[in-house]
């Protein structure tokens, strides 16, 4: 099931009815949602690793009591057990929910899958149960978002930073709200050259200065 089939399905039902488990054989990590926002619940199994019985006994006519190297002493039939343990441990805990999202490595995480669509199935319920496979287990954070993608609740954009929903009012090219100006804003004249203001300023100065008399440079004229 796809991502546009599972959030068809989930439109319909509350956040509380939704879960993401991440299964493997060491931890399970649960995250549902409770009250207002996603609760992450990690499970530590006590599973062992699975290692088979090494060596062998080899009996006959030279060696009527065995011989060879010893036996080993294999954990297949406590894996299987531990497991099963498990598997029951973790679907209990999703048991009320009505869309499971089931992610793993492998195909470990299909058995669990499979156990609660069972469980589900001896008590009369429909549940939707789907599984996904991931090469690595995703952070506490990527499992919130999956968990509120699938209850189709998103978090709110941010109005400041890089990405922000395009706001009322006055704002700058780059979609920034205008700040109001805090208190009187004194409006200034624009900045003139530095060479046209000393012009100006010279011819200022000869305005304002009073012209004299031209002086006659001739002298007296002389006597007859």
């Amino acid at each position: 099931m796809d991502d546009e089939q599972t959030r068809t399905s989930s439109s319909d039902l509350e956040p509380e009815q939704v879960g993401v488990v991440w299964f493997e054989p060491a931890r399970a990590v649960i995250a549902r949602w409770h009250d207002e926002g996603p609760v992450i619940e990690h499970l530590e199994s006590d599973v062992p690793v699975r290692r088979r019985a090494v060596g062998s006994v080899r009996r006959g006519p030279a060696r009527p009591f065995g011989g060879g190297r010893v036996a080993g002493q294999g954990t297949e039939n406590m894996h299987e057990e531990e497991m099963r343990r498990f598997l029951t441990e973790v679907a209990s805990r999703l048991a009320d929910l009505a869309l499971v999202e089931v992610s793993g490595r492998g195909l470990t995480h299909e058995r669990l899958a499979e156990l609660l669509r069972r469980l589900a199935a001896g008590r009369n319920a429909q549940p939707s149960v789907t599984t996904r496979s991931l090469s690595r287990r995703p952070s506490d954070n990527q499992l919130a978002a999956r968990l509120r993608k699938l209850a189709d609740v998103e978090l709110p954009r941010r109005l400041v930073g890089r990405y922000r929903l395009p706001v009322r009012g006055p704002a700058t090219p780059t979609g920034r709200p205008l700040r109001p100006a805090a208190g009187r804003r004194t409006l200034r004249p624009a900045r003139v050259p530095e060479r046209d203001e000393i012009e100006h300023e010279v011819e200022m100065m000869l305005e304002e200065t009073p012209s004299e008399p031209a002086r006659d440079l001739s002298g007296p004229a002389p006597d007859a």
